[in-house]
């Protein structure tokens, strides 16, 4: 009964906010259909919200302050990527730099002030708007209604406006912007980090621990978050919880892993530190639930994937740079959930690298699985869209499933969303979940055949692969088809090739670093496939590397050093294959100046 009741509330939740987007282009033209844009380089119009400490907030810039303004909506995904990727940046705590955030689709103090906490960063001014005047706002400076999300306008220390942006930017990318009209001091990264635009953005949520503590569930810098929902009474959820306690990761307060549970059906907190005494020696974070808000939180992290329920326990997989990476329904093994984690920590390690760029495939909209989208180079394909199976005698049944699905069907859609994150010898491969998929299969082209060779097959609706024993700096051609049974029990393949190119990563360099006078000369040996090589050092053992050089060559010298102080040094081997560059992982070498 309790969950029946969870259940309306949640629908009666989703109603509400569909009747919000039903609504929202005819709000728009309340705010005015002949909005005229502001424009780069003149007087930036002033506008006045009410923040959620209830303090006015003037976009009106400051004296000597750099005034970032971002207009988007907490349902969001590039809008919270955005926030995600500010609210764990360098600079965001400057003097010279304000952020503001506002909400421009309704919702209330108490959410947007709930979305603030799940950020953790009280540098951002967080703003909320029951009427229609911050949407009014972001037509002013666009001078359209409706748009991609977020808006970002940046606004120099006279009042000038400089820039107006729409869509999700890095930190990196909006500092950058920001460098171009104003004289700011800042030597961090200029380029996303490797690997983190997999995924889809994380939801900044707020949960309660049995201490009373808030625990966010947005992922902290370099630590993998396994978020696990469930309740107290399901064998299934206890039957995981067990296995974690039993193996050693789960007991061991590790540096690179965050274990949450999150109660769904209303556990109050008396009862959820019984229920933890069972795991008293584990590092699981425990969260009750006396307000039912675990139950929509669970329900929303599902509807990332399409999904609308399932076998407890839900486990969310959140990687180090605050991504989605995976979610998995029903009980699973300590070595089980172990493995998906492995997956997402093969990610580069996040460091200053020579350039990713900018999304090539950013998020047209709804869809949580940006991706390459279909075969970008069909004629080159040797079955573009037979709908057979170049191998279907190998595949017949290849599920062993649990029966025939109560509409048989007799087609099934083609696989989209492919992405990859890729290290030395690996490539990782995602793509969006078909949920009449019975599994997937995965081939890979090859040149010299000119033929797709089957890879492996998924016999379940699980979308991710990692192909493994690949060449370090090598390129490849990834392709998935999805597959179902039909009534008469034989193979439904879908009909075209879905299909990606990645490279793997260089091996890590090997070099050396001799000290000289007041300089230091690194020399390093060549990486087989390498396209160039990127310098970086820092002046102590905690602080962010900064880039030297990037070249072709095998040497560099750094002069003007600091005798008798110690510097850090690496070398990252690079690639660049079809556009995008993938970076090798590195060492660190440090030296003393003579």
């Amino acid at each position: 009964m309790e969950a029946n009741n969870l259940i309306q509330k949640s629908a009666k939740s989703k109603a509400a906010v569909f009747m919000l987007l039903l609504l929202f282009p005819f709000l728009c033209m309340m705010a005015g259909t002949k909005a005229k844009a502001a424009e780069v380089g003149t007087e930036n119009p002033t506008y006045t919200f009410n923040s959620t400490s209830d303090v006015p907030v003037s976009t009106k810039a400051n004296p000597g302050e750099v005034t970032v303004l971002i207009f988007g909506n907490v349902g969001c995904s590039r809008t919270r990527s955005t926030l995600s990727s500010i609210s764990s940046c360098d600079w965001v705590g400057r003097p010279d730099i304000r952020v503001i955030f506002a909400e421009n689709q309704f919702a209330s103090k108490e959410k947007v002030q709930e979305y603030e906490l799940g950020y953790g960063c009280p540098d951002i001014i967080f703003c909320y708007d029951t009427s229609d005047g911050i949407l009014a706002a972001t037509a002013g400076y666009t001078g359209k209604n409706g748009g991609m999300s977020p808006v970002i306008v940046l606004i120099d220390s006279d009042n000038k406006v400089q820039s107006i942006t729409e869509g999700k930017k890095t930190a990196e990318e909006i500092m950058a912007g920001i460098k171009q009209f104003a004289e700011i001091e800042y030597d961090g990264p200029l380029t996303p980090p490797a690997g983190s635009e997999s995924g889809i953005a994380n939801l900044p949520y707020v949960l309660t621990d049995i201490n009373g503590a808030a625990v966010s569930t947005k992922a902290n810098p370099d630590e993998v978050t396994v978020l696990m929902f469930g309740y107290t009474t399901c064998g299934k959820t206890k039957s995981t919880l067990d296995s974690i306690a039993g193996s050693d990761w789960g007991k061991e307060k590790r540096g690179d892993i965050r274990l949450i549970y999150a109660d769904v059906y209303g556990a109050g907190a008396d009862a959820m530190k019984e229920f933890a005494q069972n795991y008293a020696d584990t590092s699981i974070i425990f969260c009750h639930d006396e307000e039912a808000k675990n139950w929509n939180y669970a329900l929303t992290y599902l509807g990332l994937y399409q999904q609308q329920g399932g076998s407890f326990p839900y486990i969310i997989y959140i990687d180090k740079y605050n991504n989605v990476r995976n979610i998995t329904l029903g009980p699973y093994t300590a070595d089980e959930i172990m493995a998906e984690i492995e997956k997402i920590k093969e990610i580069p390690v996040p460091d200053p690298n020579p350039g990713t760029g900018t999304d090539p495939n950013p998020d047209p909209g709804t869809n949580p699985n940006p991706g390459t989208g279909t075969d970008p180079n069909p004629g080159t394909d040797p079955n573009p869209g037979t709908g057979t199976d170049p191998n279907p005698g190998t595949d017949s049944n290849p599920d062993s499933g649990s029966g025939t699905t109560a509409n048989p069907v007799s087609s099934i859609s083609n696989v989209s969303g492919l992405k990859i994150t890729s290290s030395a010898k690996k490539v990782a491969i995602t793509w969006k979940k078909i949920p009449e998929a019975k599994g997937y299969l995965i081939y890979q082209y090859s040149s010299s055949e000119k033929n797709w060779n089957k890879k492996a097959v998924v016999k379940t609706n699980r979308a991710s692969y990692t192909v493994t024993g690949l060449s370090p700096a090598t390129g490849y051609r990834f392709a998935v088809k999805a597959y179902t049974q039909g009534q008469d029990g034989k193979q439904i393949v879908s009909g075209a090739y879905t299909s990606v190119y990645a490279a793997t990563a260089p091996e890590a360099v090997d070099f050396k670093i001799t000290p000289g006078k007041k300089k230091a000369t690194v020399k390093w040996s060549k990486v087989k496939g390498a396209t160039g090589y990127t310098v970086y050092y820092k002046t102590k053992a905690k602080a962010s590397w900064k880039k030297l050089k990037t070249t072709k060559g095998k040497s560099y010298t750094k002069t003007k050093l600091k005798s008798g102080k110690t510097y850090f040094f690496t070398v990252k081997a690079y690639k660049t294959y079809k556009g995008k560059i993938y970076t090798s992982s590195f060492k660190t070498k440090k030296v003393k100046i003579k």
